[in-house]
């Protein structure tokens, strides 16, 4: 498993991906410009239902085809938006929470 630094760059870096292909397909609008500070669902940033559906598979597919480790995203869907700190707020919360989930298979179902 990459170093931690290094496992947070590449999940943000996958996380963007994922963001500019759901942006692409019309599901919202996310500057991802912004690197890690790019709103999600806090303030300035939009995506439909059926976008952060696509959003979170495309990147637990993106995170076993790049990283080699399973974890489960949409499983945790409710969980993760009813927590004190919104994993989903930002790209910076969600690659926090992405990475954590990485660390510690329990969180979301990792294998």
């Amino acid at each position: 498993m990459p170093e931690q630094a290094d496992l947070k760059e590449a999940v943000e870096e996958i996380i963007l991906a994922c963001i500019e292909e759901v942006t692409a397909q019309g599901w919202g609008r996310i500057q991802i410009e912004q690197g890690e500070a790019a709103n999600i669902l806090a303030g300035g940033g939009f995506i439909d239902s059926l976008g952060l559906t696509s959003l979170l598979v495309t990147i637990e597919q993106d995170i076993e085809a790049e990283l080699g480790i399973t974890i489960n995203l949409t499983s945790t869907i409710t969980e993760i938006t009813l927590t004190s700190t919104n994993p989903l707020a930002t790209v910076g919360t969600l690659r926090d929470y992405v990475a954590n989930c990485i660390n510690n298979a329990t969180v979301c179902g990792g294998i």
